[in-house]
């Protein structure tokens, strides 16, 4: 009797072993188990990128290579792919004008007296993947520019009120890409081709006012066809 009960109780310590080594197992195998990975987050936006114009600066406002363009720029990232870009610019004297009547001496019949503004706005969308994010990348963008020059050849007639008033109006798509450095540091170089109107008034006097012939400027001047290029530099905050 003595034996049958030693024997039964080492066939209930086996059976109790067994399970604990199957109980130690499973907990082990969900140990391993790695946990599901998490998605990285997107990189953080650059919600305000500040830039102003190289080549507007050179020659700027369209209008007929007299004007410069200092030109103050601020696009705002609406989305992970996409912003609005909004341009107001001061149109002044071309610099390259400028140094060459420096240099000539013109007399005070002949100096150029420029002033004007222009204002600019393109929606972007960026052609980024999950990866990247406005505003960098590639890009195509509707653009709209609308610019107002007075412009007056000698002293005499910008002080009698006498002056060439240019209006030019244009409506483009853009094709472009901004990169930045440390994500701050930017660059922006666009190219594109749309409509245009351009209509230049000349004002004699104040009550005399008529639409000027631009027939001598040549046919791209009068034409439909708009192409622009353009290259900015910026900060992003």
């Amino acid at each position: 009797m003595n034996y049958k009960k030693i024997i039964f109780l080492f066939f209930c310590i086996a059976i109790l072993g067994n399970l604990s080594i199957e109980a130690h197992a499973f907990g082990d195998t969900i140990k391993l188990s790695q946990p599901p990975k998490k998605k990285k987050p997107y990189p953080p936006f650059q919600p305000l990128v500040l830039k102003t114009s190289v080549t507007g600066f050179l020659a700027g406002g369209s209008v007929l290579l007299l004007t410069s363009e200092y030109r103050l720029t601020a696009e705002i990232t609406t989305g992970r792919k996409q912003s609005d870009q909004v341009s107001i610019a001061y149109l002044g004297k071309n610099v390259f004008y400028w140094g060459f009547e420096k240099i000539s001496k013109q007399g005070s019949s002949d100096v150029l007296k420029v002033t004007g503004w222009r204002f600019q706005y393109a929606h972007k969308f960026y052609l980024v993947n999950r990866r990247h994010y406005a505003p960098y990348g590639f890009y195509v963008a509707p653009h709209f520019s609308y610019s107002n020059a007075r412009i007056a050849w000698g002293l005499n007639r910008y002080y009698n009120n006498t002056y060439f008033d240019i209006r030019h109006l244009n409506a483009n798509l853009l094709v472009g890409v901004q990169v930045g450095k440390m994500g701050r540091l930017t660059m922006d170089i666009s190219a594109g081709a749309g409509y245009k109107m351009n209509i230049i008034y000349y004002h004699a006097t104040s009550y005399r006012i008529q639409k000027f012939d631009t027939e001598e400027f040549g046919e791209y001047y009068n034409g439909p066809l708009h192409l622009m290029f353009d290259l900015s530099l910026g900060y992003s905050f």
